[in-house]
């Protein structure tokens, strides 16, 4: 089943463009909050929270977001757990 296979990684696309906006909003957001205070973060600082956001969820180092898939048991050559005995 080709579909199947494919999900996972199409799941990964496209929560790359979701999470970096989502961090360009929450940069865009601080800086302008930080602006009431007389604080002056920068422009900058939406686009570099969003990169880093999309990386840290799209690549889930920790594999705590996405979960690995199951390895099939028709490919996965398993080592035999029977021991030979000799007479």
């Amino acid at each position: 089943m080709p579909g199947a296979n494919t999900l996972p990684g199409m799941k990964r696309l496209i929560a790359i463009p979701l999470w970096f906006y989502t961090g360009w909003t929450a940069g865009a957001f601080a800086d302008f909050v930080a602006g009431f205070f007389g604080l002056s973060i920068g422009p900058v600082l939406g686009p570099v929270l969003g990169t880093a956001a999309a990386a840290l969820f799209v690549g889930d180092p920790r594999h705590m977001i996405w979960t690995r898939r199951p390895v099939s048991s028709g490919t996965a050559m398993l080592p035999s757990t029977q021991t030979l005995h000799t007479a």
